[in-house]
This record gives C-alpha cells, structure tokens and sequence, in this order.
C-alpha cells in the first residue's frame, strides 16, 4: 500500500485529498476542504498566499492524524500566476490575481516589443490578457516596486511547495502556461523574455513532472512530529493532472475536455504545433505529464454559470447548480447565443446583465429568466466545443473520434447531452476527480508505484465509472451551429 496527499488548488476552493495505491487501484479520501479566491485591495486582486500555506498546514495534520504513511505530497493549481521571491527567502509583494485589470490593455505595449507572431513562434501560447508575460509587462510598465527588488519567480504550486520545503524551480507543465516558455527547444524563451525586458535572473531551472523536490524542512518536521516526507511536483498545472488521469486507450482517436470553472479542450501530442493557423485560430502548446504537449484552447466553462448564480444570491435568489440545470432543460431551446470567451465576461460581476447586453447588442432575443439565462450559457458553450473540435481536426489533420470529459463538469448531465449532440460523437464523462488523481498518479510515477502514465490510466480507468452520452437531435444543433456563427 502506498499512500499520498493530493492538493488540489483551484480558483475558488481547494482540498488536501489522501490517495490510497493498493492491488492496482486508487482509492481517494477527502480530508480538508477551504475556500480560495481574490482579495481585493487598493483597486487590485491578490491571493492570500499564506492563507492558502496555512490551508495546507491544515490539510497536512488531518493527513497524519489519521494515520496515514505518506509518501509524498504534491501540488497543483490553476495557471499563470506566480509569486516573486526576495533574496532574503521572503515573498516581494502580494501576488496578483489573473483576473486584476491591470492588463487589460497591456497586450499592445508588449506587441511594441515584440510582434503577437514572433511571440507565437517562440512560446505556441494563446494569446490572453492574463498570461504571465502580460502580466510581467504590466508590473515592468507600472515600475512596480517588488519585481525590482524579486530575486525569483516562481509559480503558484512552485511557490507553495518552496513553503512546504525550500525547493526553487520551475515544474515543467506550469512553466509552459506562461507563454514564456519555447516548446521546441524546451527551455524559457529567451527572446520573448529579453524583449519585454525581464531580467533572466528571475527564472528559476525547469525541471520535469513527477520529481521529487525535496523534502518537507526541518521546521515542518518538528512542528507536525514527522519524518522528511518528499515534497514532489507532479503535473503542477491542475489541467496537465487532469489530462494525465483521462482514461482513454488507443482504440479511438481522442481529444479531452477538463470541465470547470474554465473548459480546456484539445488533444494531447509528442511535439508543439507552431504553425501560422494554430496562431490565427489561437491555440496553445501547454505542457503535460510525461513531456507530453497538450495542444487545446481556453474557453470561458462554468465561469459564466458560477458568476450568474453568485449575483442571483446577491440579490437574494439562492439556487443549487441542480436546479439552475432543471431550470435550464425546462427553458426555451436556442432563443439566445453568446461567445463564451467575449472580453465583457473576464471579470468577476453581473453575469446575467453581461450576457443579456451581449444578446441585446447582437440583434437577438434578451434572456430574461434564469432558465433562459443558463440555458442560453449551456448551449453557446456546446456550440463552442462543437466550433473547437472542427478546428483541432483541421489543425492537426486527424479525425476525433470521441470526447474524454473530465473534472467537475461531469455532474452536469445537461450540458454534457448538449456537448454530445452539438459535436456530433459520444462523450464519455469521467473522472469527476481526475485532477486529483493525476496528482496521485504524478506522485506514485515518481516514487516508482506506477511505471508510466499509461499505466497510471490503466489503473484509473479500472476503478472510474464513466457515462456515455451519444448525439440526439442532430438537425436542430446543426441549424443552432449555423445561427452561432452568424452571431459571433
């Protein structure tokens, strides 16, 4: 029996969950769960950095207080932010959150440095606001005060496990989400970097997923009575964990969806695809497990559902995500469409204004109900999956022959029947915890439980309930396709 301790870092919750590798199964225990989100102040968004060391302090005692024999530990979280560390050990400043405003017109300063298609070339990164390099550019434009004094940058779960046990690195799949990193030649872009007038002193050595970092410090060990457990990166970008946990064979053609707050769809390659219409059509070359690419694109998700659903608690209206779902089925089918990646729906705020503004701007019936708001949410979202899969295939010359769907949104029966009628294929959902348990799967290849990823998905797929969902009313989606792209 092998035993390991997962955590799980999204956008606005995180969890310490205990994996269990035992007659070639995985089993999980949840034993801390917290909330996580930005903190505004003086017109800005930060994360509590050493609010959320704290969390993993917590998670860590329930871990060892029930006794677990842990291997390893590991972290994972969303992309792109980083924290700067002083040459004193000390965090430089509050690290920003990806949605602060700061960037919101940074991408014509940087493109003054260096051109989008240059960019591209180096890094094969889509192109958002948020991205790190933007984000670097912004703080270089603002003459802010803690990157001069930073000695490194590190990212969020890097940050965290230098907490848990001094380690100073780059993780190979969070290091890529940046667009500062060349896929090519896998190292940093120092052209890009050197442009936009980073100092490399700042990047720290990339080292693969599934290594073990080190080991928990000193002064962990005498505050929790334990030994020197190793601290172990594993696909430290949540979605490169997820895509590592996706149960597929070779039988099939696949691409994968990590269903969340954000949706990530794309296919998984040996080598980055740089070409001039990947860059139109803004595709990204992210990092996965095994030194896999994980060519896919960003799209808005659950986002839009989650925004609407805290305005209407706002205002006093408190639904569960199971009845916005009934509401939705309920309401009129394709009355409205959006494009879930607009610029209007980024920030935190009034989702449903947004969406009926944007339906209002386009000529089109204004969702009024939160069945229609939502409904109108779930469908332009299938529409989108449905317009990405037609450009992976046209991209990468290879048929998709089914859609993997993991993480969170596979509880959301609605959309994932509206997913599987808008694509045209059978979508197989599950695992609901497949970022956890790539974490998992991360940890065990590196300590030698599990041989490879492959492996790793043998076994997940062994102990995963999946549900297949295959397209109904094809005539209808095919003519709601035809009204979504006249819209967008």
């Amino acid at each position: 029996m092998q035993q390991y301790l997962a955590f799980d870092l999204g956008a606005s919750s995180g969890r310490a969950i205990l994996g269990t590798l035992q007659d070639g199964k995985i089993s999980l225990q949840e034993l801390h769960r917290f909330n996580n989100g930005p903190v505004q102040c003086n017109g800005g968004l930060f994360w509590n950095i050493l609010g959320l060391f704290q969390e993993l302090k917590a998670g860590l005692q329930k871990a060892l207080a029930a006794g677990a024999n842990l291997q390893g530990i590991a972290i994972d979280t969303w992309g792109v932010d980083y924290a700067l560390i002083g040459k004193d050990g000390f965090f430089a400043g509050f690290p920003r959150h990806y949605r602060d405003s700061r960037t919101d017109d940074i991408m014509p300063w940087a493109f003054a440095k260096m051109s989008p298609e240059q960019m591209y070339a180096h890094t094969g990164i889509q192109f958002m606001s948020l991205n790190t390099v933007f984000q670097l550019a912004a703080a270089l434009r603002a003459d802010e005060d803690s990157l001069k004094i930073a000695d490194k940058l590190l990212f969020t779960p890097n940050a965290l496990t230098y907490l848990l046990c001094g380690a100073v690195s780059a993780e190979y799949s969070i290091a890529t989400t940046s667009q500062l990193y060349d896929p090519g030649r896998r190292d940093w872009a120092w052209p890009v970097i050197d442009a936009i007038g980073i100092k490399r002193s700042l990047f720290p050595k990339i080292v693969p997923s599934c290594s073990v970092a080190g080991v928990l410090s000193d002064a962990l060990q005498e505050e929790f009575k334990c030994g020197p457990i190793p601290v172990i990166l594993v696909g430290s970008h949540d979605t490169a964990s997820a895509v590592a946990a996706v149960p597929a064979t070779a039988e099939k053609s696949w691409a994968y969806l990590s269903s969340g707050t954000w949706s990530l769809l794309g296919v998984e390659l040996d080598a980055p695809l740089l070409t001039d219409a990947a860059r139109t059509a803004n595709y990204t070359n992210e990092g996965g497990v095994g030194g896999k690419i994980r060519f896919l694109k960003n799209i808005m998700g659950l986002w839009l559902v989650q925004e609407c659903r805290n305005e209407w608690q706002r205002q006093g209206r408190t639904y569960s995500f199971a009845e916005l779902d009934a509401l939705a089925e309920q309401a009129e089918p394709f009355r409205s469409c959006v494009d879930p990646n607009h610029s209007s729906f980024v920030a935190p705020g009034d989702m449903p204004a947004r969406i009926a503004e944007f339906c209002r701007s386009t000529g089109q019936p204004v969702p009024e109900t939160p069945g229609q708001i939502v409904r109108t949410a779930f469908e332009s979202l299938a529409l989108r999956y449905k317009q990405t899969i037609a450009e992976l295939e046209e991209l990468q010359g290879r048929k998709i022959e089914v859609l993997h769907l993991v993480g969170g949104g596979c509880k959301g029966d609605i959309l994932n029947q509206f997913t599987a009628n808008a694509i045209e294929r059978e979508v197989i959902t599950g695992p609901v915890e497949a970022t956890a348990l790539g974490n998992i799967m991360g940890q065990a290849i590196a300590t030698g439980a599990i041989s490879s990823v492959q492996e790793g998905r043998n076994i997940i797929r062994s102990c995963t309930q999946t549900k297949t969902f295959r397209p109904q009313d094809q005539e209808a989606w095919r003519a709601a396709y035809q009204k979504y792209r006249s819209v967008l």
